[in-house]
């Protein structure tokens, strides 16, 4: 995010100020229950999750949100409780969250606290997502779905790519 680089890892999120690539400089860091965490953020928040079961150690899945008005000092805001979650992507108020067999939720994330559900797709068991300019493609383990998102009351497949082994 502008200067900024924000980086999920096992133990928390890590935030450096990268306004010279060539040397970082830690800024701030949050740190959660062991676990492998996707992180996005915009100018205010960032949006970690974790997800159990995996070799990273989480015992918990859920959706959190971490203040970040000052770098220097993250602090969690509000938890979600998901049933798997995985790659995430927010694209001005629209936060899209993979969910695991619960398919790729998308949110009004306009008030933080108040996440409201736009639309849940479950048909598909999505890993990661990104969302750029009304579309998201989102990775699956049969393929590469894309969404239209143009038009948040019809959101819909436009096209897909099969994965085979």
């Amino acid at each position: 995010l502008k200067d900024k680089l924000f980086l999920g890892s096992m133990e928390g999120l890590y935030i450096y100020d990268i306004s010279n690539p060539t040397s970082p400089v830690a800024k701030g860091n949050f740190i959660h229950a062991k676990a492998c965490d996707p992180v996005v953020a915009d100018e205010k928040y960032a949006y970690v999750t974790l997800k159990a079961g995996t070799t990273c150690g989480s015992a918990t899945n859920e959706l959190e949100i971490v203040d970040i008005a000052d770098v220097t000092k993250p602090s969690l805001l509000k938890t979600y409780a998901m049933s798997g979650p995985s790659g995430l992507s927010k694209d001005g108020n629209t936060l899209f969250v993979c969910d695991g067999k619960d398919g790729l939720k998308i949110y009004d994330a306009t008030d933080y606290s108040k996440l409201s559900l736009i639309k849940q797709i479950s048909n598909i068991e999505p890993l990661d997502v990104i969302a750029w300019n009304r579309n998201a493609l989102v990775v699956t383990k049969d393929g590469l779905y894309q969404y239209d998102y143009s038009d948040l009351a019809n959101i819909h497949r436009v096209s897909m790519i099969t994965v085979s082994k």
